[in-house]
């Protein structure tokens, strides 16, 4: 009996060893992503944090889709990825889709507002604006589909 609880300790022990490894791993591949981003450098900071986003990692999801949307660091923009990302992200982030909605609609919806008010670290643009206001309103946000009714009147 006290070798199965030894087992079981050193089982558990060994667990938690590894749980704060990679917990440590994350943490420092995220850092390098994020000092990426702050040095202007999107294809390092992509580098860093795609392989986080590919395991499930939320917060990296919503940087990499975020790059992608608005070209952070020197990134071509790149709608269709920046929608995948964020259809990945999806409810787990911190936006939540409305019921029937495609699950990247609100993240869509928050890029429009960033070039709306150039905000983000993006400049106001009407035009990229409008665009991804659209792809919102197609994904079935009805705030979207307000905002694009009251601007053609």
């Amino acid at each position: 009996m006290t070798r199965l609880i030894a087992r079981l300790l050193i089982s558990l022990v060994v667990v938690a060893a590894i749980g704060a490894g990679l917990l440590l791993l994350r943490n420092g591949q995220m850092d390098r992503g994020v000092q990426a981003l702050k040095r202007e450098d999107g294809t390092a900071a992509l580098a860093s944090l795609k392989p986080l986003a590919q395991l499930g990692d939320r917060t990296a999801q919503m940087l990499v889709g975020s790059i992608y949307a608005y070209g952070w660091g020197g990134v071509r923009k790149d709608d269709a990825d920046a929608i995948y990302w964020f259809r990945r992200l999806g409810s787990a982030g911190p936006l939540v889709a409305e019921e029937g909605a495609d699950p990247a609609a609100p993240y869509q919806l928050m890029v429009a507002k960033a070039y709306a008010a150039g905000a983000d670290g993006v400049r106001a643009d009407a035009g990229e604006s409008l665009k991804w206001l659209k792809l919102a309103a197609e994904a079935g946000s009805k705030e979207a589909v307000a905002a694009l009714s009251q601007s053609q009147h």
